[in-house]
């Protein structure tokens, strides 16, 4: 995958510059998506009746999914210029913030060290250090996150089908089965399918009012680098309305790979795929080992 057009691609769409971001995702838009899964009852379900599971971000693998950082200064500066805090603090504090005061606040840049010093020639006590302030608002900070996480799902696909990574990690160490999917001509799904950025570092906004909905999204699409081997495109819905169904309906696979220990699993459940996939006229494919290199075939 072209790593640079997919960070274009984020780029745009957080500027909400939408119709730039669709033309060039359907430029570089894949043929086929495939997800990797273990073999269960659920698995063969899911292709029997045409559908995806939706995964909440905290059942995902790794913890620092949809990571997103705020500037705490910059957060203070903006508070600190407000009436709201003008009036809390000549109400906590029977002080008036002078129009000096409030200049120094709003462009320090260390905006709470300020605020101590003008606090201390106030001889107004303090009881919370600069160490203490900011670990309550980063506490408060991850709390709105975690909640504002709770109305995004996701399903995740890889543009490979022969990873041996892949494999072990999401098909039960090759035992389970890879599912090919097509969704370029089902435009409710090609909406919401966009590709995995990666990155060093976690992403970062000024101020909590800058978290919107395409903060939350955009953020679902950025891990790090150690990632990167998946080539992973995630299908993104967002709650909308009270019905927030884990289930999305899809079209039916256009094939479907079995990895190289399939043979170990339980008769019925491989019996039950094959009469599926058969019924259905999704063509299955057994991967086998490249006799020299590592490699899947």
């Amino acid at each position: 995958m072209n790593k640079n057009w997919t960070e274009l691609y984020w780029q745009l769409m957080i500027a909400e510059k939408f119709d730039d971001a669709i033309d060039l995702k359907l430029a570089h838009f894949p043929k086929s998506f495939f997800k990797y899964r273990h073999l269960t009852e659920r698995t063969i379900d899911l292709i029997e009746n045409n559908y995806l599971w939706l995964a909440e971000i905290n059942s995902l693998n790794d913890p620092f999914e949809c990571s997103i950082q705020f500037d705490n200064d910059a957060c203070l500066r903006k508070y600190y210029g407000s009436p709201d805090f003008h009036n809390f603090f000549r109400n906590l504090t029977g002080h008036f913030l002078t129009n000096q005061d409030i200049k120094k606040l709003t462009n320090s840049q260390k905006p709470y060290s300020e605020y101590i010093k003008i606090c201390h020639n106030k001889r107004i006590p303090l009881n919370q250090s600069p160490e203490e302030q900011l670990i309550k608002v980063q506490k408060r900070w991850t709390e709105i996150v975690d909640e504002t996480n709770k109305n995004l799902r996701i399903c995740s696909f890889s543009l490979n089908k022969s990873s041996l990574l892949l494999w072990s990690h999401y098909s039960d160490e090759h035992k389970g089965l890879c599912i090919e999917y097509n969704f370029f001509d089902d435009d409710s799904l090609r909406a919401f399918m966009q590709p995995v950025t990666y990155r060093d570092k976690i992403h970062k906004i000024d101020i909590f009012e800058e978290y919107t909905t395409m903060q939350m999204i955009g953020s679902s699409l950025i891990k790090s680098r150690d990632w990167e081997y998946e080539q992973e495109w995630r299908l993104t819905i967002f709650k909308q309305k009270d019905n927030f169904s884990q289930k999305k309906v899809i079209p039916k696979p256009t094939a479907i790979y079995l990895g190289t220990r399939f043979n170990v699993n339980d008769e019925k459940l491989k019996h039950k795929l094959h009469k599926i996939a058969n019924n259905s006229n999704i063509p299955v494919y057994q991967m086998q080992k490249h006799p020299n290199e590592f490699k899947l075939i």
